[in-house]
């Protein structure tokens, strides 16, 4: 970490590319430096100038003699990799690569060149194909005319327009800005892992931002993630969320971009809160920086409307939060402070009430003082009404900021002493004209303008509250595999296969225990007549070939076969429809198994997401699994606490319950079969894709009756 400090601290800064000209980085840079307060060193680099804004100018960094810590580097790409070098052999800590031309326009060996150079030097880059940095408590101001909006949250952007709207976001909040505005463009050097590292142990930045387009390493970063989100709060916006947008990322980061509900559910997992609109990053990282963290996701609301009252609870349910009944004790509270309120249960509204004080902090203390309220939301016009009503009007009538800043003074007392969060939801939040409202966002109670956001900002704390109680029940996102354990697969491997066939993938499943139904691989028909006699009961036939995936469009499958002549024209159907379908697949038999009675069918697989690494999946299967599209996701490797949460998150609960005449999914069961699978992934790194599909729950527990396995060629 001492390069970085000297880094991110530098006691001066060499501006590669200097100019002279009024419209060049190499300028304007140079004028930021002076005009806002950086007070180390700066040394202007242009053999063509001998100095630039009365700076001394130098030929290259190996000219200066001054400690020189930081370079910022503004000329064509083909020249960057020497200069480079230079820094390292002039004993620089780093680099901030404005420049751009490299991966994201096709010069891959021109970016591996630069890499390697960085390398070599022993110099570390941010960038390249970044508008700059901003070391903001350090006067470090590299973006080009810009300043970003000073605080304690530490940003870390993919795009160098999305940091200047955060921290407009930021401005405009009044109450929250940055330490750090970190651009990361193409991670040809530092990474996503390597800022938040750096972050999480910077004593000025107390939480995190992320905007993501997709990362080299996404695994290193949950590892990161879930050691600093036990003491800061990150969180993070991924982009790409359609196809659009993911093509938008690739052209212009050059990076891989990750499935989002795969990358957002392993941030979850990791303790970073994913937001779906880029417009709640500091809103929520407000929040998060500044509240209580709450014991439970149920939210009380109090309010002065009717309309309010509806329209909040809505949201809140939509959120999947909860709006409890408040107790008996609380109720009978209330009812005796108004008589006449239209509600005293949840929400409570206190609608025409003339003492502002009763309303807004008696009222609000008891209901924070319930042990079923975990967090309050207080939404309408509370504290705003005389100040910023009548003074827009002409009626005439007195205003008493005075009052109202009190009773805000107590709602900050009352928010400490309770140790629960209260945020507002203020139709005046808009207009900026209350005191009390301005004194509540100063004083670690959020104010915010729309209601979605309020309750997004409520959401966040009461799911990075859940992370903090389950953190070390969930995965470390560890996979040290090296080898392939399995010799089925290791055999594919060497052979040159990457698919197996359902006969070897059951195989490789049932060696690790899986709740596989019973199978023989017939390769006449005379054996396939002994082995469905075996069973004693109906059985299964299916081709077993790598070459054929879709066994069912091949003719590859009969159902229901019953008795010594069924299963011999079975087989020599099957044989025959397969060879007919792919002259040249390769036939091993047609594997033999006893029918399954109905039940539940659902979804088990692993996918190898291109940003986070192998994933795995659970949900409902069959034949309609990509129509109904319900599953849940974590990286591997799975916990038994991130199994159970998997299982959870499926919305067809009723179903998993057993609906009907069809019995409950035994989810002790599902919970092991998940863990056996991560530990089969975790000990084979070859395995890129695994399908298992259906997993039929019957009376008698889980059976697999089909799986496929795809490996990566190596």
């Amino acid at each position: 970490m001492e390069q970085l400090e000297r880094l991110f601290n530098p006691r001066g800064i060499a501006i590669i590319g200097a100019s002279q000209n009024p419209e060049k980085r190499g300028h304007y840079t140079i004028s930021d430096l002076l005009r806002w307060g950086y007070e180390g060193d700066i040394y202007p680099v242009n053999p063509k100038y001998d100095e630039v804004h009365g700076l001394p100018a130098y030929s290259s960094v190996l000219d200066i003699s001054g400690q020189v810590d930081l370079a910022f580097i503004a000329i064509p790409a083909q020249y960057v990799p020497d200069a480079i070098r230079e820094c390292g052999e002039a004993g620089l800590a780093g680099a901030v690569i404005n420049t751009a031309g490299f991966g994201e326009v096709g010069e891959e060996s021109l970016e591996d060149e630069l890499a390697a150079a960085a390398e070599d030097a022993n110099v570390r880059l941010i960038g390249p194909n970044i508008q700059g940095a901003d070391f903001v408590h350090q006067h470090v101001h590299l973006l080009g005319g810009i300043r970003t909006t000073p605080g304690h949250l530490g940003m870390i952007t993919q795009s160098g327009n999305m940091g200047i709207a955060l921290s407009v976001d930021a401005e405009d909040s009044g109450t929250v800005g940055f330490s750090y505005n970190i651009g990361v463009g193409n991670e040809t050097d530092l990474e996503f892992y390597e800022y938040l590292r750096f972050l999480g142990e910077a004593d000025d930045t107390d939480g995190v931002v992320v905007y993501v387009e997709g990362m080299n390493d996404g695994r290193a970063f949950l590892r990161e993630a879930r050691r600093v989100s036990r003491e800061k709060p990150i969180v993070a916006y991924k982009s790409g969320r359609t196809a659009e947008g993911r093509e938008s990322a690739m052209s212009h980061t050059a990076s891989l971009a990750g499935d989002v509900d795969v990358v957002e559910a392993a941030y979850r997992q990791a303790g970073i809160q994913p937001l779906d609109s880029v417009d709640l990053l500091v809103p929520v990282a407000e929040a998060l920086t500044t509240c209580p963290i709450p014991d439970g996701p149920n939210v009380a609301v109090l309010t002065d409307g009717g309309g309010h009252a509806t329209v909040t609870a809505d949201a809140i349910e939509r959120a999947g939060l909860g709006v409890p009944d408040l107790s008996a004790e609380t109720q009978e509270t209330l009812q005796e402070l108004y008589e006449l309120s239209p509600n005293l249960t949840n929400p409570v509204d206190v609608m025409g009430m003339s003492d502002h004080e009763t309303m807004w902090y008696d009222t609000a203390r008891h209901i924070l003082e319930d042990p079923n309220v975990d967090a309050l939301l207080l939404t309408g016009g509370a504290l705003g009404y005389e100040e910023c009503w009548w003074t827009h009007d002409d009626t005439g009538f007195d205003v008493e900021p005075e009052r109202d800043l009190g009773i805000a003074r107590k709602i900050t007392e009352m928010v400490d002493e309770v140790g629960k969060p209260v945020v507002f939801n203020s139709l005046w939040d808009e207009l900026g004209c209350s005191t009390a409202l301005q004194y509540l966002s100063e004083n670690g109670v959020p104010v915010y303008e729309e209601v979605d956001t309020a309750v997004a900002a409520l959401k966040a704390l009461a799911d990075y509250g859940h992370h903090l109680t389950h953190a070390d029940e969930k995965s470390d996102f560890d996979i040290e595999a090296d080898e392939n354990a399995n010799s089925v697969i290791a055999d594919a491997i060497r052979e040159g296969r990457t698919t197996l066939s359902e006969f070897e993938s059951k195989t490789v499943l049932a060696e690790y225990d899986a709740p596989v139904t019973p199978f023989e691989l017939a390769k006449t028909a005379e054996e396939a007549v002994e082995i469905a006699d075996g069973f004693e009961k109906a059985v299964a036939m299916k081709i077993a070939s790598p070459d054929i995936v879709h066994k069912t469009e091949a003719g590859g499958i009969k159902l229901g076969v019953e008795g010594e002549q069924s299963a011999r024209d079975a087989f020599d159907q099957i044989r025959t429809n397969a060879s007919e379908y792919d002259p040249s697949a390769r036939i091993e038999g047609v594997l033999v198994s006893p029918m399954v009675p109905n039940g539940i069918e659902l979804l088990v697989g692993v996918v190898d997401d291109p940003e986070i690494g192998p994933v795995v999946t659970c949900g409902i299967g069959g034949i309609l699994v990509e129509a109904i599209n319900d599953v849940a996701f974590r990286a591997l490797p799975v916990t038994e606490y991130d199994a159970r949460e998997m299982i959870d998150e499926i919305e067809a609960q009723a179903l998993l319950d057993g609906p009907r005449d069809l019995p409950a999914v035994e989810r002790d069961e599902l919970v092991e079969l998940l863990r056996t699978v991560s530990t089969l992934v975790a000990n084979n790194p070859a395995i890129e894709e695994l399908d298992i599909n259906p997993v039929v729950a019957t009376e008698d527990g889980l059976s697999i009756l089909d799986s496929s396995l795809e490996l990566s060629a190596q």
